[in-house]
Parts: structure tokens; C-alpha cells; sequence
């Protein structure tokens, strides 16, 4: 009996055994956790600020394109060929940006000094007298708006704003006439231009203006009396300019 009985525990367990080499085998051997794959670093693409603070320096170039010089009263009357002046001018300006993601808006205030003159000869009509005129720009000024579309280091913008300038005026003719003053005339600026970012803190621009100044009116006498001249005042400039930002 007890042979009988150790006969089955050894067969028990032999079968035990075999059964867990077939369950082994079903699994297949060792097999180790995929492996995860390595996170790369990106480095942030940096976009340019336009906002802030900033002052620079700007040069160029400015001509006028007016109409005719109108005389009242005297014995010169009538209208002489305009002045249509040209020269360059040289200044700066200060301004501040506020960016809202693309959009660009912000205020510049700028006065340029330089050599803008010119001068017209030839005959008042209807009256038949000879002439000759001249003007001359001491300084010019603007305050503008600015709002424009950033490209990362790119700005498009428009501008508009106020302008003043200083001028020198003079006029005589063969009937005696002695006409000279100086007036600082208001007007209106629009033009548009592009700036760009030459470093973190350095941009440079390149924009066209237009001003339209008030008429300028002047006194003085000839052979007949008091007499008066009126001068059109308008102007087209392009410059570059060069800002530190803060």
C-alpha cells in the first residue's frame, strides 16, 4: 500500500513538472521593456519685440511741389510762378511702440533742421510786372501716430499725424515791390514706411512723408502802396533713420 502510494506522488509530480516546462514554453523567453525613446530639446524660436521706448537719428531728402505765388494790392497784382524748393534735411526722433501680437501701434515726435530753399523769377499776371521770389526752410516738425503689421524683425506701417515748419520769405518786382517775413506754418503729415531689426536693441528705417503746411501770407509796399504775398506751403520727403530701442 504504501509503495502504491509513492508510485502516485511521484507521478503527480512528475506531471506537475512537465506541465510547467509546456506553460514556460508557451511564454517564450526573457523579454526585456521596449525602451522609450529620448526626448529632444527645441530651442524656442525667438520673435522680435517692437515694444518700448526708443530714440534715433534720421536724414534725407525733401522737395516741394506748390502752387502759384498769389499778390494782392499795389501795382503788382496777380500770380507769379510757385517755388517748388528742394534740399536735404537732417534730425531726430523719439517714440514708444505697443505691440499686440502683430499689431504694431505707437506715437513719434521728430525735428529736422537742413537746406531746403529755392526761388522763381518771372512775371506777375495779369499786372505784366517782373519778379522774382524765394523761400527757405529753417526747421521742420511732426508728431504721428504709427500703426503697422510686424514680421518678426519686419515692420510695415502708415504714419499721419501734425506738422510745423519755419520759413523765410521774400519777394520783389520792378513796380517797387518789397515784400519779406518768416512764419512757422501748421499743417498735416501721412506717409508710410518699413523698419527693421538690425539687433536686439537697433532698428533702421526707411519712410516717405507728405506735409501740407498752411498758406503763408506776408505784407510789404511797392510803388503803389501796401502790398501782399501768399505763399503755398507743401512738401514731399523721404528718409532713412537709425533707433536704439530701450
Amino acid at each position: 500500500m504504501l509503495k502504491m502510494i509513492t508510485r502516485g506522488a511521484v507521478v503527480v509530480t512528475a506531471i506537475s513538472m512537465l506541465t510547467a516546462t509546456a506553460d514556460a514554453a508557451d511564454l517564450g523567453g526573457y523579454r526585456p521593456p521596449p525602451a522609450q525613446p529620448m526626448e529632444t530639446y527645441v530651442e524656442p524660436v525667438r520673435v522680435f519685440s517692437w515694444r518700448g521706448f526708443y530714440a534715433g537719428i534720421n536724414g534725407g531728402y525733401a522737395w516741394g511741389s506748390n502752387d502759384p505765388i498769389v499778390v494782392n494790392g499795389g501795382a503788382a497784382s496777380g500770380a507769379l510762378a510757385a517755388i517748388d524748393p528742394d534740399g536735404w534735411l537732417l534730425g531726430g526722433q523719439v517714440g514708444y511702440n505697443m505691440q499686440f501680437d502683430r499689431l504694431v501701434l505707437g506715437v513719434e515726435a521728430d525735428l529736422q533742421g537742413g537746406d531746403v530753399s529755392g526761388g522763381t523769377a518771372g512775371v506777375i499776371t495779369p499786372a505784366g510786372v517782373a519778379a522774382v521770389a524765394s523761400s527757405d526752410l529753417n526747421w521742420l516738425s511732426t508728431v504721428r501716430a504709427r500703426a503697422g503689421i510686424a514680421h518678426d524683425r519686419m515692420l510695415f506701417y502708415v504714419t499721419g499725424g501734425v506738422a510745423w515748419a519755419d520759413m523765410d520769405y521774400a519777394l520783389a518786382s520792378a513796380a517797387g515791390t518789397a515784400i519779406t517775413g518768416s512764419d512757422t506754418a501748421t499743417g498735416y503729415v501721412v506717409g508710410g514706411g518699413v523698419e527693421w531689426a538690425l539687433a536686439p536693441n537697433w532698428t533702421a528705417k526707411a519712410e516717405y512723408l507728405y506735409i501740407d503746411l498752411d498758406d503763408t501770407r506776408i505784407t510789404g509796399i511797392d510803388a503803389a502802396g501796401p502790398a501782399t504775398a501768399s505763399f503755398d506751403n507743401a512738401m514731399h520727403s523721404v528718409r532713412v533713420g537709425l533707433n536704439y530701442k530701450f
